[in-house]
């Protein structure tokens, strides 16, 4: 498994759709901000201004364009920056939308909007710096889309699959997202010269190649020299360079990505603390014990059982 895969397996990186819409001039909503969520608008037809909370300009959302925004900011989607702007659960209740078909609302005048809208969801006991290096959205123009033939042919398939009942066609949409957001995450880096530093990272010849043998056998025993070894560099021009990249050094990462396996393990099997710490790369338990704390912020135990307890309630 490719690491950006990898590290999405571990975020329980799932595709959602919400709602597919058709939008009457004049209309104007404001979708809020949500944890742990990637949306995503897709343009179908016509034009959508879209307006992220924060320093970025507004972005004129044009048929087949879509935007990410990748941290669950609130953002208004409107058919003109001058329109009123309502909340989207008040929009949804007075178009008596019920979650089925297509979400119908605005005014009677000229000029519509239609959108493919969703989200990504992931786990919020994991966290990586892949998320956090993205930026407050990624946009995929309709002709950076040209570019890759499929990537077009993906967008027009999960537009078309909104608009039919067929079976199985929720799931089809679904897995379509999933994997036009993992294209969007390598446009948007190859477009930035891999600036972010997690991105950057895996694009990186030597570093990435690292990052790969770590991935594929964490729970071995890794120093700074092995992993420089696997790097083709020297040991103090990869730890420099890893450094540059990553703003973490290459133990404070393996130690982050040890401590994220061993949270999936607590949450999703019944492995005793022991087996988790060995099958993340500790001999002792004690250590691995102790690296959990410092790191997570309480005990494999207790998070283990505080976090059953959430699951409990939830339910």
């Amino acid at each position: 498994m490719d690491v950006l895969s990898d590290i999405l397996d571990l975020l329980k990186f799932k595709g959602s759709l919400y709602f597919a819409t058709e939008f009457t001039a004049p209309w104007g909503i404001q979708v809020p901000s949500y944890r742990n969520v990637a949306r995503f608008h897709m343009a179908t037809g016509g034009d959508c201004w879209v307006n992220v909370s924060g320093p970025s300009d507004p972005v004129l959302l044009s048929s087949g364009d879509m935007i990410i925004i990748p941290h669950g900011a609130a953002h208004t989607l409107s058919d003109n920056l001058n329109t009123p702007i309502v909340g989207l659960d008040a929009a949804i209740q007075s178009s008596g939308f019920d979650g089925n078909g297509h979400f119908i609302y605005g005014g009677s005048e000229d000029g519509y909007s239609t959108l493919v809208c969703g989200h990504f969801e992931f786990d919020s006991n994991f966290t990586h710096p892949l998320l956090t290096d993205l930026p407050d959205f990624i946009l995929i123009r309709g002709k950076k889309a040209l570019e890759f033939s499929w990537f077009e042919n993906a967008m027009r398939y999960m537009s078309y699959e909104t608009g039919i009942s067929n079976m199985g066609n929720q799931a089809v949409v679904k897995r379509l997202s999933e994997i036009l957001f993992i294209h969007a995450v390598r446009v948007w880096g190859a477009e930035n010269g891999y600036q972010s530093g997690f991105l950057r990272a895996v694009g990186d010849k030597n570093i990435g190649r690292s990052l790969t043998c770590f991935h594929e056998a964490p729970e071995a025993i890794w120093t700074i020299d092995r992993l420089a070894l696997e790097a083709g560099l020297s040991r103090s021009v990869f730890a420099d360079r890893f450094r540059d990249l990553m703003e973490l050094t290459p133990m404070q990462y393996v130690t982050l990505w040890r401590m994220q396996r061993a949270c999936g393990f607590l949450l999703e099997s019944d492995l005793s603390t022991d087996a988790i710490a060995e099958k993340v790369g500790y001999q002792s338990l004690a250590s691995f014990s102790k690296v959990f704390k410092k790191t997570i912020g309480t005990g494999p135990g207790a998070f283990r059982k505080n976090r059953s307890l959430a699951n409990s309630h939830a339910t």
